[in-house]
């Protein structure tokens, strides 16, 4: 049925650091998960690449607020699930090495769960 809403599977403690978000990039990152859900693209978003062999279809939403860039990571292609790998304070231009390591234990563990 085209009405259901996919799942969100919560990989680590990516909901606690999304709910650390300022309320406008929570709200902002809340819309565009749900856009995910119901199977539409986000607005603003990439591939985040370079993470590694045997790590594909991850993505990041993009969310630009005044005074903060924010990140979600996240992959759709387990099952018919949304799974968030990791949410973030983007800080740099680059992607952080602890960044990518957290996204890739964590996709590790999703792909464990979900398939």
């Amino acid at each position: 049925m085209a009405d259901e809403l996919k799942p969100i599977y919560w990989a680590g403690n990516s909901k606690a650091e999304l709910i650390k978000f300022t309320r406008d990039a929570l709200q902002d990152a809340g819309y565009q998960l749900h856009r995910l859900q119901t199977g539409n693209e986000p607005q603003d978003w990439k591939p985040l690449s370079n993470l590694g062999r045997g790590i594909a279809g991850v993505y990041e939403l993009r969310i630009w607020e005044d005074s903060a860039t924010f990140r979600v990571a996240y992959v759709t292609k387990f099952k018919d699930t949304v799974a968030v790998l990791h949410c973030w304070q983007k800080t740099t231009q680059a992607t952080a090495k602890g960044d990518k390591e957290r996204i890739v234990s964590r996709y590790k563990s999703a792909k464990e769960a979900l398939i």
